[in-house]
């Protein structure tokens, strides 16, 4: 009996042994397999030099806080070829993932991104899980998950840069006019700052033909795009452009990467994402050699459109986004900067496609206009609205105006500027010029303009 006693006593110490080892933690240094548990802290300033980490743009992404305009993180790819995260051979980009670990839990997504160069990605084998990556472009949100937009490319790969370095913007020259065109970075520049519906109308732009999408016969318009050297560094969209004088393109020969072109048409933003200049417009020279020349005089009804005028913005006030646009309802050009109920002080102009007046002694500017809201003081009409001419559109020349509205209804006048001064001159511009203040901000509306 004394031994199942004590035989009892052993089996019941052995078992509160055993149980009491279950209780004892494992030791602090000894992490689960394959689990690193070392904490990130955000860091960085989301420059070239000094990227965000990929905790750092999570971190600003999800504070709804973060910088709208294009930054760079750094960080490891960790998903490839896998369901969404693919290469799409038809558009030549890339959607992938990174994280500051080698591991996919809490990644972040970079959405259809561009190679190094913000060049296309020509095949799959071209990233690898594991690559070290710092990334260039813009965040975004997807299903309140963040991300990298569409645009984006590699800035860096395995500590390797494209040799024309995009992070390093090339010099925006130009104001967007037929005598000074924007060169690339300069278009590029104006249509990033478009909203996603507004429109930059009838500027042109200079430059060399980098690449070359499609030239469509069928239709006879060609996507491609033009850069200041001619490579794909800080290179802008043509969309769905015609040839020469606005005719078809006819053969795929008429156009070729190098080419220096001169291209006018109109800037967009398309959804935001893309800047382009937008389907409709046209070659004016390739290679220095132009079209048609200049033509000898001018006639622009506005009844249709803007009949190849331009509008420039010298100054918007707060609040004004635009001082001039085209009324198609009723067939004339108006400007207002009468804002959300307020007079805000604008200067804007439309200015005409040059003209010839070659050959003659004398010319005559013919228009009609009519105005409300101008100001009470003597002499405020005549500063508010003012025609103008130029033979290089850039030094102007104030018209005197024959006629101006009575400001007391929407009666169109008919009235003259004399331009004999300008006349026998081979290239000359026209512009007619609105000027609000504080204290008045007038309505003004032209049409049916003529030049001969």
């Amino acid at each position: 009996m004394k031994k199942i006693f004590l035989s009892l006593i052993a089996l019941a110490t052995t078992a509160f042994a055993l149980t009491s080892c279950e209780d004892v933690p494992q030791p602090y240094d000894t992490p689960s397999a394959n689990i690193d548990n070392t904490q990130i802290v955000p860091s960085g300033t989301g420059t070239a030099d000094d990227p965000y980490n990929v905790a750092m743009a999570k971190q600003l992404v999800n504070s709804g806080n973060y910088p709208t305009g294009e930054v760079y993180v750094k960080g490891y790819i960790t998903s490839l070829q896998n369901g969404s995260y693919t290469f799409n051979e038809q558009f030549h980009n890339y959607t992938y993932c990174i994280n500051d670990k080698k591991e996919t839990a809490g990644q972040f997504v970079v959405f259809r991104g561009k190679n190094l160069g913000n060049t296309n990605f020509t095949s799959a084998d071209q990233l690898n899980v594991g690559d070290s990556v710092v990334i260039c472009g813009k965040f975004t949100t997807h299903n309140n998950e963040p991300q990298f937009d569409q645009g984006n490319y590699l800035y860096s790969l395995n500590g390797k840069t494209a040799a024309a370095n995009p992070s390093t913007p090339g010099v925006a020259k130009g104001t967007g006019t037929e005598a000074d065109p924007f060169n690339a970075v300069a278009a590029l520049n104006a249509a990033k700052a478009l909203g996603a519906s507004d429109k930059l109308a009838g500027v042109y732009v200079k430059g060399k033909v980098s690449k070359i999408d499609e030239i469509g016969t069928s239709f006879g318009n060609a996507t491609y795009y033009v850069s200041d050297d001619g490579t794909t560094s800080n290179q802008f969209e043509i969309f769905r452009g015609y040839y020469l004088n606005g005719e078809k393109f006819t053969s795929a020969d008429q156009l070729k990467v190098g080419d220096e072109v001169v291209v006018k048409g109109d800037l967009v933003n398309f959804n935001g994402k893309t800047p382009e200049m937008t389907s409709g417009n046209q070659i004016v020279s390739i290679n220095g050699n132009g079209g048609q020349s200049t033509p000898k005089g001018l006639s622009a009804s506005f009844k249709d459109g803007m009949d190849n005028f331009t509008i420039k913005n010298i100054a918007l006030g707060e609040g004004a986004t635009y001082v001039w646009k085209h009324d198609p309802a009723n067939g004339y050009m108006k400007a207002s900067a009468y804002v959300n109920k307020k007079n805000v002080p604008c200067q804007s102009m439309i200015v005409s496609p040059a003209f010839s007046l070659e050959g003659l002694s004398k010319a005559t500017l013919t228009f009609q206009h009519t105005g409300k809201f101008f100001g009470k003081e003597e002499g405020d009409m005549t500063k508010e609205i003012q025609v103008l001419a130029s033979t290089d559109g850039e030094k102007w020349t104030q018209l005197s105006i024959s006629t101006f509205p009575t400001g007391n209804d929407w009666n169109f006048v008919e009235a003259t500027c004399d331009m004999r001064a300008f006349a026998g001159k081979k290239t000359v511009y026209i512009a007619f010029q609105y000027t609000s203040t504080a204290a008045a901000a007038p309505t003004w509306e032209v049409k049916n303009v003529v030049v001969k």
